[in-house]
């Protein structure tokens, strides 16, 4: 008979293997060979001038088939001078632009991540609701919502529900969301200037403390590319 803490190990492997996870960095330009060889996801936060779809069919096709890629709405494609998801020409052009530009990539997802303008208040809610119609409308791939500001965790998954799309998270600060596909944000802001091993380690437990069964989560820091890898070989049991 196996050791008690032999049979915790392998138990624990098993959960390991039941879960399916891809880190990756917040990228604003499609990743090199370097970048590849090592991680199969990476989230795209592209710069204006925005790329033509047919440039954008050129970098997929150069990229490798297995990647999975994340295209970052472009603040410009949602927020125009009249402001933030206001109905119009400038709004319907950035939907226009969006879907296309995410067929071009062949993207798994769209991720729109709206900032402190966009209130909880029944004014925003509403046009949430008009613009993530429209988006998974005229998008093919799975829309991801990722709020800042007064947002709770809690509503932000429930309206993400009510919506029909995938509600975004803190991996660290927020509760893991109830579901079997989640999409976390790890991002450098304020104290917080990195990921340490001990804190991509928290974030994995609380992944496989639930009931996800796939789990995408993007990296925007300063040392993005080697957090991801680190994420990406702990969950693998390679660290």
């Amino acid at each position: 008979m196996e050791p008690p803490n032999a049979f915790a190990w392998a138990v624990a492997a098993t959960t390991l293997c039941a879960m399916q996870l891809l880190a990756g960095a917040l990228l604003e330009r499609p990743p090199g060979p370097k970048y590849t060889a090592e991680l199969r996801f990476a989230e795209l936060a592209l710069q204006s001038p925005l790329p033509k779809p047919a440039t954008l069919e050129k970098w997929r096709r150069a990229l490798p088939d297995e990647l999975q890629i994340a295209l970052r709405a472009p603040q410009s494609t949602w927020n125009g001078p009249a402001g933030p998801l206001r109905a119009g020409a400038a709004l319907d052009e950035g939907l226009r632009w969006t879907a296309e530009a995410a067929e071009a990539l062949e993207a798994s997802f769209v991720v729109v991540a709206t900032g402190a303008a966009i209130t909880t208040g029944a004014r925003d809610r509403q046009r949430l609701r008009d613009y993530f119609g429209a988006l998974t409308t005229a998008a093919t791939c799975a829309i991801v919502w990722r709020p800042t500001g007064l947002w709770e965790p809690a509503v932000v998954q429930s309206m993400a529900v009510s919506l029909s799309i995938i509600g975004g998270f803190d991996p660290i600060d927020d509760p893991v969301p109830s579901s079997d596909l989640v999409y976390g944000s790890l991002v450098a802001e304020g104290l917080r200037r990195s990921f340490s091993h001990a804190q991509l380690l928290d974030v994995l437990d609380a992944l496989h403390s639930s009931a996800v069964e796939r789990a995408f989560i993007s990296i925007d820091s300063p040392q993005s590319f080697r957090e991801a890898r680190l994420l990406q070989s702990l969950s693998e049991g390679l660290e």
